[in-house]
């Protein structure tokens, strides 16, 4: 975990061991797989698109990808932004399940995953749900407009400018260049705690989710990003123009959200890596996290981790 105070003093904290078995200790300089904190990189992309005048975002999706969206659909950039598209949603589909968890070694491409899910029965921008789907469709949009990789837009737009050196988006390898700590999963049908860091392909998530980081590059990055990194003010504006969800206390902008007044974004990868970015009443906030509670508890989660933190923390009571 590493916290960056309203003053700019930065604290780092670590727990645990970086693999089950070993008694090498957590490092600041580990890489994780943040999850869905990539989703901030693929919306950082976008607006700054939009800030070029490449792309609106009220344009309409079917304008951009013909072949994947239906003419007559009114679904919008926007839309896909703020989780409020009604896309069929690969993630809860049984049948990609099925296949997940049978080859999670398996490549996909983009458009397979946006094979699965069947279409909602709502009309766009009224109704939320958090759908990776959206993301996916996001990087096709952005790979049509660039005439470029999604991956390599992110490196020349974000990473290099930022310089931040171990910040990744692998798409079809598993493997992770060192350090990086162990992703565990626990199985509570048979008790067992398996490592599957190396045994997952990510292009199941593609840019909804396949992002690897550290902690000291994720502050840089959130601190970038809720500022502003590349857009205009009247676009930041917009970013942050929350929209309630289904929960009391929760909304959701472009690409961004607002947990109970904490603003970032969080990440899940697979059940074996959690991530948290997020910034409350001034202080900066990352934590990464490489499993489960005993048990196969929640209570080991990035934000699970944050919230007890917060509650006990007498900075904010």
């Amino acid at each position: 975990m590493m916290v960056e105070t309203p003053e700019g003093q930065v604290w780092a904290f670590r727990a645990g061991v970086r693999r089950i078995g070993s008694l090498k200790p957590m490092g600041n300089n580990l890489k994780f797989r943040i999850g869905s904190i990539t989703k901030t990189f693929v919306a950082s992309v976008i607006l700054m698109l939009v800030d070029e005048g490449k792309i609106s975002l009220d344009a309409e999706v079917s304008e951009v990808l013909p072949d994947v969206v239906t003419e007559g659909s009114l679904l919008t950039i926007r839309n896909l932004l703020q989780m409020r598209s009604c896309l069929g949603n690969f993630t809860i589909d049984q049948d990609f399940l099925h296949l997940f968890r049978e080859r999670p070694w398996m490549h996909w491409s983009p458009e397979h995953l946006l094979q699965f899910g069947n279409k909602n029965h709502c009309r766009e921008g009224r109704i939320f749900e958090y759908n990776n789907s959206n993301y996916v469709l996001l990087g096709l949009i952005i790979e049509k407009i660039t005439g470029d990789t999604f991956e390599n837009q992110v490196y020349q737009r974000i990473l290099k400018p930022l310089g931040l050196k171990s910040t990744t988006f692998p798409v079809k390898s598993a493997n992770i260049s060192e350090p990086f700590a162990r992703g565990h999963d626990y199985n509570p049908q048979t008790g067992k705690i398996k490592d599957l860091t190396l045994k997952i392909n990510p292009s199941w998530a593609w840019c909804s989710g396949n992002g690897v980081s550290t902690a000291s590059d994720m502050m840089i990055w959130l601190k970038a990003y809720l500022n502003g990194f590349g857009i205009n003010a009247g676009l930041k504006s917009e970013q942050m123009d929350f929209r309630p969800v289904t929960y009391d206390g929760i909304s959701y902008g472009l690409g961004v959200m607002n947990k109970y007044t904490a603003i970032g974004h969080n990440g899940n990868f697979a059940g074996i890596y959690t991530s948290l970015a997020f910034k409350f009443r001034g202080y900066y906030f990352v934590i990464l996290t490489n499993g489960q509670a005993e048990g196969g508890g929640r209570k080991a989660t990035a934000e699970s981790v944050f919230w007890r933190v917060i509650e006990r923390s007498k900075i904010f009571n």
